[in-house]
């Protein structure tokens, strides 16, 4: 008999080192989506951010680039080196803009040298037009909210102040919205 109760011993060993049992499984369980609910919600906070911080960035790189090429085009304004190709503003209201400038210095506006430029707002769309021909429109910026322009002459210019405020979607977070406000002097008045 004495052999028999060692191997029961044995058997009882084996047994219950054999496994885990259901609690310790549920604990480990309720544990796990513990710290799983946790890293989840990390890493939407995180997603979200990164999301707004792009468009953010998008918005600001988007609304200098269109103001810095509205700027250089305006600063040209009037350019006539000869005195006979009559440059100078032909559009100032304040959401549209358009002016002649000699670019080729040949002492006339020529049609197809984009001698006469246009900036306008349709819809949400910065458009530019060159020799007023709407087959030359081409969009500067979308989700543009707002823009102005504000001279210190109507007739004749000498500066234009720019204003522009651009709204980028963000996701689910909304929209980012970056304001610009850029003077620029005339060179040619």
């Amino acid at each position: 008999m004495m052999p028999n109760t060692n191997r029961h011993k044995a058997e009882t060993s084996i047994l219950s080192n054999s496994g885990f049992t259901l609690i310790e499984l549920l604990v480990a369980m309720a544990i796990s989506s513990i710290v799983l609910t946790g890293l989840i919600s990390v890493y939407t906070n995180l997603s979200r951010s990164y999301a707004t911080e792009t468009s953010r960035v998008t918005a600001q790189q988007d609304i200098r680039s269109a103001i810095n090429l509205l700027a250089q085009d305006i600063r040209i304004a009037g350019l006539d080196p000869l005195g006979t190709a009559g440059g100078g503003f032909t559009v100032t209201d304040t959401d549209d803009i358009e002016f002649i400038a000699d670019r080729d210095y040949d002492g006339a506006i020529t049609s197809g040298n984009m001698e006469r430029i246009r900036y306008y707002l349709d819809g949400t769309e910065l458009i530019q037009r060159m020799d007023d021909d709407a087959d030359t429109d081409e969009v500067l910026l979308d989700n543009v909210s707002a823009l102005s322009f504000v001279y210190d002459d109507t007739t004749t210019p000498t500066t234009v102040v720019i204003d522009m405020t651009v709204e980028e979607p963000a996701g689910r977070t909304g929209t980012v919205t970056r304001t610009l406000t850029k003077r620029v002097k005339i060179r040619n008045q």
